[in-house]
């Protein structure tokens, strides 16, 4: 499901590039406005993809134990 968002793979290899530039950052956040933890899955396939390529990293998820927004119609 993640994988089939809009634009999903070019994020995904546009952090990954970021990620093995020898000055390229140190932390990436990754968020998710629609409330459905989009990011929770993005990160790991991120964080999956640097490993391979030989760069170690840890993964953090802030706010994966909160529940999902659900939206609702206008009143």
């Amino acid at each position: 499901m993640v994988l089939n968002t809009p634009g999903a793979h070019e994020l995904i290899d546009n952090l990954v590039s970021y990620a093995m530039l020898p000055a390229g950052s140190r932390s990436i956040a990754i968020g998710c406005t629609g409330g459905r933890h989009r990011a929770c899955g993005l990160v790991q396939i991120t964080g999956q993809r640097i490993r391979e390529l030989g760069r170690e990293n840890t993964i953090e998820h802030m706010h994966a134990h909160l529940p999902r927004v659900l939206k609702t119609a206008a009143s």
